[in-house]
């Protein structure tokens, strides 16, 4: 079965207007096409960045307002008072140790809607992913146990699989996200959407290719 791979990270704004369109092929398309999700690790290591303060909070609610004009994605007055309240650290390892403990856990619900949940609890509620709360939460919504969740993603089996998640989306030179790619076979990955794109245009070229194939 051909594969849809969707390399995301939670701190992307344009990720979070892009995982919607995800959703909507995952729910059409999952008959013929398996999905994947990986992390792409935009903020680890000596990228790390603290983020806080009024100021940081309009450049933020200014810059995002270009993403809702052409996404038609909002975001919650939640997450501009958040931040304008509170001074955190951005690490993207975090919630792609989540990610990777859902991966492994049994339930009906996909890692895109995972995904989904967890961005929404970021960009629309103003939640802290450097909380155990915060998954704590997320994991509830899925009726998964909270704190086994939370301390699952504290192992260092789940740091290593974060790790792999990053190493994977470098290895399909995924260096910015969203991306999305089409796997045909072993060694054949076609790069779908660099960016945002809207549902029918990715379709279309899903098209073109999986007719030649």
């Amino acid at each position: 079965m051909k594969k849809l791979i969707y390399i995301y990270d939670a701190y992307c704004p344009w990720c979070y207007a892009f995982t919607p369109v995800v959703r909507q092929l995952h729910e059409n398309l999952r008959d013929t096409f398996e999905f994947e999700v990986i992390s792409g690790g935009m903020i680890i290591d000596d990228q790390l960045k603290t983020i806080g303060g009024i100021s940081k909070s309009e450049e933020l609610r200014e810059n995002y307002q270009r993403i809702e004009q052409q996404t038609g994605a909002q975001f919650g007055e939640a997450f501009f008072n958040r931040i304008r309240d509170e001074v955190t650290v951005m690490n993207s390892e975090i919630p792609a140790r989540a990610l990777a403990v859902f991966r492994e856990t049994t339930t009906d619900h996909s890692s895109i809607e995972f995904v989904h949940q967890m961005m929404n609890a970021l960009f629309l509620e103003g939640g802290n992913p450097n909380t155990a709360d915060f998954y704590k939460g997320i994991a509830a919504r899925f009726g998964l146990d909270p704190v086994s969740f939370a301390n699952r993603m504290e192992t260092e089996h789940f740091q290593q699989k974060a790790r792999y998640d990053f190493f994977l989306a470098k290895q399909l030179d995924a260096t910015a996200f969203p991306r999305l790619y089409l796997q045909t076979s072993e060694t054949y990955f076609y790069l779908l959407s660099k960016g945002y794109s809207e549902y029918e245009h990715i379709v279309q070229i899903i098209d073109k290719i999986t007719e030649t194939k």
